[in-house]
């Protein structure tokens, strides 16, 4: 089981196991991981469960998240990843994460908890598995899409969908994700008590497969999924 452990000069401060739960790190006595050094914003990030994967997210801290020393919004946790708050070290301990492209971890997202409304690309907390097979990463090809946005806050404008997850919508109220895989793009629901709607019809449970031209509504947002 993958655990986070805080240590200052090799000593450990505070571990914690990390299952399907999603987890708050920051300098406020009520996160789960309390980072006591003044590097640390009271909310600083959080870690989200993806399937088999953590994903570290940051919640709009003063200073940044770093892992690694170089910085993040948002990222893939890997056994040994290390983020350093001042004088305090917060490490990933799960031997059987690999790499995102490796892709022999399996994924994808049923329900989600999103982290925050500041950060654009959110993960969850309970997933269905979309199998993905293992191909070495040099051969792996990702495909090419982007989103146009017809109504909301972001409209008008356009995105490529270059990341493995985009959020949209309303953390909150209705949010969903698009997941980038080799097969292609995948809609995946994240938090709400409504659906979104794709093409005017309410999006299920299950991952669902984008075509070109597919018009997504969720929340406050419309979008149109652009492929290639």
């Amino acid at each position: 089981m993958a655990k986070l452990v805080l240590s200052s000069d090799g000593a450990i401060v505070f571990q914690c196991f990390v299952d399907d739960a999603r987890l708050t790190i920051g300098r406020d006595p009520g996160s789960d991981v309390v980072v006591d050094d003044p590097a640390a914003s009271p909310a600083h990030a959080a870690v989200v469960p993806v399937g088999k994967d953590h994903i570290l997210e940051d919640l709009g801290s003063a200073g940044g998240t770093f892992v690694n020393g170089a910085r993040i919004e948002r990222h893939i946790l890997q056994h040994g990843d290390t983020v350093v708050f001042g004088a305090l070290h917060l490490r990933y301990v799960n031997p059987r994460a690999s790499a995102d492209v490796d892709l022999d971890r399996t994924m994808l997202i049923a329900g989600l908890q999103p982290a925050s409304a500041a950060v654009e690309e959110a993960a969850g907390r309970s997933a269905e598995s979309l199998r993905v097979p293992s191909a070495p990463a040099m051969r792996v090809r990702f495909p090419h899409a982007a989103v146009r946005f017809m109504r909301g806050p972001r409209a008008p404008g356009k995105r490529s969908l270059d990341r493995v997850v985009a959020a949209f919508g309303t953390p909150g109220t209705l949010l969903c994700v698009i997941v980038r895989r080799p097969q292609g793009f995948y809609l995946c629901h994240v938090e709400g008590r409504g659906r979104a709607k794709v093409n005017g019809k309410a999006h299920g449970a299950e991952p669902r497969l984008l075509h070109d031209g597919d018009v997504i509504d969720v929340a406050d947002e419309r979008v149109e999924f652009v492929a290639g």
